[in-house]
């Protein structure tokens, strides 16, 4: 077997993206999306009511923006990392804030005291991270509305199996195309188990290691163009 042949689990238009990336550097590249991602109901409240709104990714950006169309130029907009900032931008809308990363940076800055206290507006998914709420134990006043969910692609047990034969590296982005990849397998982890699992990063890792698998490799940064650089200079031996 080739020693760079890798299974892609991301959802589907950012795994293709990913595959040309990865192709360019002399990776055969399999492509599986675990999850995908569809719209809920939910009514766009009166954004004037708010002084900031918060986006996690460039998911909740889609989801809200198709709906809400325009936002009022007086509320301040926070981005979580620049994918998502860019996804603003698609809209027209400068973005406020951009953090670096995580939900950690805004609470670090609120415990600052470097952010006024205010209204915050939260579109995000069905299943979302509670620690923003510790914002509510800083001053500030949370709307979490809820846009879109994630939901498993499922395929027949046997195109998996035989995705998994055909690779030795699987990566995964997020803790849900790892669940979506467990769904598919029904219960046969131990079909990665000779696997070398890569995690984009150490919210991904625990993930998988929750469930007793071994991580082999976790880039430096939770960024695709950064975790393919790395995964060949590791390959050829270059980078411990």
């Amino acid at each position: 077997m080739s020693q760079k042949k890798l299974l892609l689990t991301r959802p589907e238009e950012e795994a293709l993206k990913d595959k040309k990336l990865l192709e360019n550097l002399g990776f055969e590249v399999f492509v599986l999306p675990t999850i995908a991602f569809e719209p809920l109901l939910f009514k766009v409240p009166n954004l004037e009511d708010f002084s900031y709104i918060y986006f996690g990714s460039k998911r909740a950006v889609n989801f809200f923006l198709k709906k809400a169309k325009k936002l009022p130029d007086r509320i301040k907009v926070i981005a979580v990392g620049e994918k998502t900032a860019d996804s603003l931008r698609n809209f027209g809308v400068e973005p406020y804030l951009v953090l670096n990363g995580s939900s950690d940076h805004l609470l670090e800055m609120a415990e600052k005291g470097k952010l006024p206290k205010g209204k915050i507006l939260v579109p995000t998914a069905e299943n979302y991270l509670k620690k923003i709420h510790r914002l509510e134990e800083l001053g500030f006043s949370l709307r979490v509305l809820k846009v879109y969910r994630t939901v498993f692609v499922s395929y027949p047990f046997e195109t998996v199996k035989e995705r998994l034969r055909n690779t030795q590296f699987v990566i995964f982005t997020s803790p849900s195309t790892f669940k979506g990849l467990l769904h598919n397998l029904q219960n046969r982890k131990d079909l990665l188990e000779l696997k070398k699992i890569i995690a984009i990063g150490k919210t991904t890792a625990k993930a998988v290691e929750k469930e007793g698998l071994k991580v082999w490799w976790v880039p430096s940064r939770p960024d695709m163009e950064v975790l393919a650089r790395e995964l060949l200079e590791v390959i050829n031996g270059n980078k411990e």
